[in-house]
């Protein structure tokens, strides 16, 4: 539980240093257009519900998942889906490299091939989702992310933000220096006149309107400068609840780093979660705070009703495969658990963990179980958390299998016999994921992008994968280019952090979500021990074409085009996990009892 609100949270295990990676290689799962293809729901009791949905998810930008529609919504799990924010402490932040520059040799080098396999679109292709520090982050605190400045009400003049948390910790650092140096030749009188001084008109007239903030941060008197400062700041100080005994943590909170990620081994199931340590029968191998989503079938259900189709056809989205779904409920539940979106079926017998119903004091799973389907999304998943617990003791490097329930057993059988007939016909077209791994797979020699004028057919028609570019040059640093018709190119240098300004949170780098653009390569330079380096022109709605030269060539990614990643396929496999009959809540149930499965385990 965060230690600001009845909500969740997530605090260091273990003290973090800036720019140090948080959290494992999670999942991600894009949705697309869901708010478009239920506006129908606007203005209705329905549409806040799934407002309250997509109010725990993620925006594509920040997940590399932009190009996959219109709107593109992420689903995650793990510290990304658990840490609250705060507007004065943010101390991490989503780290988008990690996202953006993925790579998929090890599922490719493990035999799997997107254009055969029954696990085409079935499972998410975006991963590696992993959080970074922005600050020092001592043993016990809770993370604390940047949710942007309007979620927060950055400019409220009424509570401190980021940015006086900081500058005043500064300015006690100077008070402190004057005092200890003038205090004595000043008298203590005189120094508390100085301080109330600097406290109120020097406030106002260097802060304005940020004044009486920045002024709740000081201490009644000088004296109390250096115990803000011997704190840890005005941050820590001013919320020391933030900041809790580790091993309190570990008695009363769940550890979110005993799954790891790997290639599954049960065939077509792409990755899975795997046992970072040993665990023995009984003990929690990991959380899922669940995620209620209103009529949710409905919600993910897509359909087709283009102008030279007589028939309106459907599909579902992927989102549908990660979801936890009982037959005589309209909701659907997210497992949003750390890596738990990796963890595929097991049979009975091979199935190592079970699902239960966390007992921690701070969840009020009672309370949540009594409402009814309706109100569900107003629950907050920190009193819906199922507990993923050993059935039998685990090995360190063992993959962690759930059983999905039969129905989806059955499916998934039937689905495999099929497969082929229904691939008979059908066209696929290699994945950025291939292209990608074709120009920037590690321990093998690099393969350049071929600039406009080679004769190369990567990427020519609507179907193939994106050249996409990450961009961000310096505008002080203008070159012009003749062209031949005796015009004028400007040309700006690439670069890697921004030159002017400082970041709110100096986390700025070129390779994010808004900074990714389509982009033809003009001109190539470089070799494959000096490393390439490419002049490309960038795609702009409007205005003159520009060039950035010195474009490094892991900037450089192929990016499936919209609505063209198998996930998106017609063919692809959906159906969502069961949630066990024994544990469901009977106050959940709003559907007709449906004809039971007497379908056996087959897979």
């Amino acid at each position: 539980e965060s230690s600001t609100d009845h909500a969740l949270g997530s605090f260091a295990g273990r003290s973090f240093q800036r720019d140090d990676v948080i959290g494992s290689h999670d999942a991600i799962v894009q949705f697309v257009d869901i708010r478009e293809r239920n506006r129908h729901l606007a203005g209705e009791d329905d549409g806040q519900r799934l407002e309250n949905f997509l109010g725990t998810c993620w925006s594509g930008d920040a997940t590399g998942g932009m190009l996959e529609g219109d709107e593109v919504i992420s689903a995650v799990g793990g510290p990304c889906f658990s840490s609250t924010g705060h507007v004065g402490m943010i101390n991490a932040v989503i780290y988008q490299p990690s996202t953006l520059l993925r790579m998929d040799s090890d599922l490719l080098s493990s035999g799997h091939d997107e254009m055969t396999s029954p696990g085409r679109g079935a499972f998410t292709t975006y991963h590696n989702l992993t959080l970074l520090a922005v600050d020092k982050i001592p043993a016990g605190m809770e993370i604390f992310l940047d949710f942007g400045m309007e979620y927060f009400g950055y400019d409220d003049t009424s509570k401190p933000n980021i940015d006086d948390y900081r500058k005043m910790d500064e300015v006690m650092e100077k008070m402190v220096g004057f005092f200890n140096k003038h205090v004595e030749s000043i008298g203590e009188k005189a120094a508390n006149e100085v301080y109330e001084f600097m406290k109120k008109d020097v406030l106002d007239l260097t802060a304005e309107k940020r004044a009486p903030a920045a002024r709740s941060l000081l201490p009644e008197t000088y004296h109390g400068l250096q115990e803000v400062i011997d704190k840890g700041g005005s941050a820590l100080f001013s919320n020391p609840e933030v900041v809790r005994d580790p091993e309190w943590l570990k008695m009363n909170g769940y550890c979110q780093d005993n799954l790891v990620v790997g290639v599954s081994s049960i065939e077509h199931a792409g990755r899975g979660a795997f046992a970072a340590r040993s665990m023995k029968k009984g003990e929690v191998v990991s959380a899922m705070p669940l995620v209620a989503m209103n009529k949710g079938r409905d919600a993910l259900t897509v359909e087709s009703d283009e102008d030279d189709e007589e028939e309106v056809s459907t599909s579902i989205q992927l989102l549908y495969n990660y979801m936890l779904e009982h037959p005589q409920s309209s909701a659907l539940f997210l497992p949003a658990g750390a890596m738990t979106l990796f963890i595929n079926h097991g049979i009975k017998k091979k199935a190592n963990v079970k699902m239960m119903w966390s007992t921690k004091e701070w969840s009020n799973v009672q309370a949540a179980q009594e409402v009814s389907v309706g109100d569900l999304s107003l629950v907050g998943p920190v009193d819906m958390i199922m507990e993923l617990v050993a059935t039998r003791p685990i090995k360190e490097g063992e993959e962690i299998l759930l059983d999905y329930g039969d129905d989806w057993a059955n499916a998934w059988k039937d689905h495999v016999g099929k497969w082929n007939e229904v691939i008979k016909d059908a066209t696929f077209t290699e994945s950025a994921m291939v292209l990608n791994e074709i120009h920037h797979e590690a321990g093998k020699p690099v393969q350049p992008f071929p600039t406009e004028d080679e004769d190369d057919d990567e990427g020519e028609d609507d179907e193939n994968p994106a050249l996409q570019c990450h961009l961000l040059y310096d505008e002080d640093k203008i070159e012009r280019r003749r062209n031949q018709d005796g015009t004028r190119t400007k040309v700006y240098p690439w670069i890697l952090h921004p030159v002017a300004g400082e970041s709110r949170l100096k986390s700025e780098t070129a390779i994010r979500g808004i900074n990714r653009v389509g982009c033809d390569i003009v001109e190539r330079s470089g070799d494959e021990k000096s490393g390439y380096k490419y002049v490309v022109r960038p795609f702009v709605a409007e205005g003159p074409s520009i060039l950035v030269k010195n474009v490094p060539h892991y900037a450089i990614r192929y990016v499936d085009r919209p609505y063209t990643n198998a996930q998106h396929g017609s063919n692809a496999f959906r159906h969502a996990i069961q949630f066990p009959d024994e544990i469901f809540p009977n106050a959940w149930k709003d559907l007709i009892e449906e004809e039971g499965s007497n379908a056996k385990d087959e897979l």
